[in-house]
């Protein structure tokens, strides 16, 4: 059982004091006002308070978030749907989160890369004297490195493009002889996927390679460089099986090892008389023999890969819908690229007439 006791609020005995019996309505009590805090003053923008004369790269030094009373420009971003809303103006820059949202340029202005520029000075040395010319600079610094940046309006600023990179080196400065430069170019280019990846002009003698198959366009680069130094290092190595390779897998026609030369030497070697033994012995010398050398050279140079790419796909034949005729294919042969040079062919057939003395037209006999 609770006792009505317990409400009862009792004071200390030291107290000597008594409050007094305030009865409302017949005691007179002094009104007492109510102490309140003090009124809160609202401080100005910042943009309000600046000065005539200000230095924007003490107020905005480094990339940041977009803050309204900072940035003393009347901006406005968003959307207003009629008239209804917003009176159909675009909302303001105070509490504007789309203003926000965007990446801004404000730490990229004139005064700020002039004042940069002067503070990295003193940690920059001068131009080289003799790199006066894109010739100079292109002898000395041949590798050239392409990335593109795309700017566009998207939800994002990343651009799927921009991770594409192509690097550039003439095949002369990397230091190869006539075997490596044709090994480095087959195994660059060849006949498969490989020519989406590398490509090489023979006018100018300069192979490109070009990848985006990482998600970065560093991680690109320094994947390019790597199969760069894997290509020329491969390339100037001869392994056992390039050494004594047959005529049909020669990457180069060679006249020495050609089957066209042993067919001479065994002509030459059956015949009875003293002059063609003389033919025999100094076979490379004779101008005839020369001669016909050096047109079999020019038939079979188109073929070399450092004059013309032998991979070139033939364009397709037309389909027609309504033909009831099968289309005739011609039958598998291997192609001789020279072989389509009149000039080419009119050589080697004069010099074949003379070397085997059929030539109709100086014996008519």
């Amino acid at each position: 059982m609770v006792s009505w006791f317990s409400g009862v609020i009792r004071r200390p005995l030291s107290s000597s004091a008594f409050l007094p019996l305030e009865i409302r309505g017949l005691t007179d009590l002094q009104a007492q006002r109510a102490q309140t805090a003090p009124p809160i003053e609202r401080m100005k923008p910042h943009h309000l308070r600046y000065g005539e004369k200000i230095d924007w790269t003490n107020i905005w030094p480094a990339p940041a978030t977009f803050s309204y009373s900072v940035v003393p420009i009347p901006l406005r971003q968003g959307y207003s749907k009629g008239l209804v809303e917003n009176s159909g103006v675009s909302p303001a820059s105070y509490a504007n989160a789309e203003i926000m949202k965007i990446p801004n340029f404000l730490h990229l202005t004139k005064s700020h890369v002039r004042k940069q520029c002067e503070a990295l000075k003193k940690f920059c040395t001068a131009w080289p004297s003799g790199l006066n010319s894109d010739e100079v600079i292109t002898k000395h610094y041949p590798l050239e490195i392409v990335q593109r940046t795309y700017v566009f309006s998207s939800h994002s600023i990343r651009d799927r493009r921009a991770r594409n990179v192509t690097i550039q080196v003439p095949v002369s400065c990397l230091g190869l002889d006539e075997h490596s430069k044709r090994k480095l170019l087959r195994l660059a280019i060849g006949p498969g996927p490989g020519q989406k990846v590398a490509q090489y002009d023979w006018n100018t003698d300069i192979l490109k390679l070009t990848s985006g198959r990482c998600p970065s366009s560093r991680q690109n680069t320094d994947y390019l460089k790597y199969v760069l130094t894997v290509l020329t290092l491969e390339s100037r190595k001869t392994e056992t099986w390039e050494k004594g390779q047959p005529d049909y897998d020669w990457l180069m026609f060679h006249w020495p090892s050609s089957s066209s030369r042993e067919h001479l030497l065994k002509l030459v070697s059956e015949a009875g008389n003293q002059e063609d033994k003389a033919v025999n012995c100094k076979l490379d010398d004779n101008p005839l023999v020369r001669e016909y050398r050096k047109a079999l050279e020019a038939l079979w140079l188109e073929n070399d890969i450092l004059r013309g790419n032998p991979w070139i796909r033939p364009p397709k034949m037309p389909r027609f819908r309504h033909n009831p005729y099968r289309l005739i294919k011609d039958p598998p042969l291997k192609p001789i690229h020279g072989a389509d040079k009149t000039e080419t062919l009119r050589q080697y057939a004069d010099a074949t007439r003379r070397l085997w003395r059929l030539d109709t037209r100086q014996n008519p006999n």
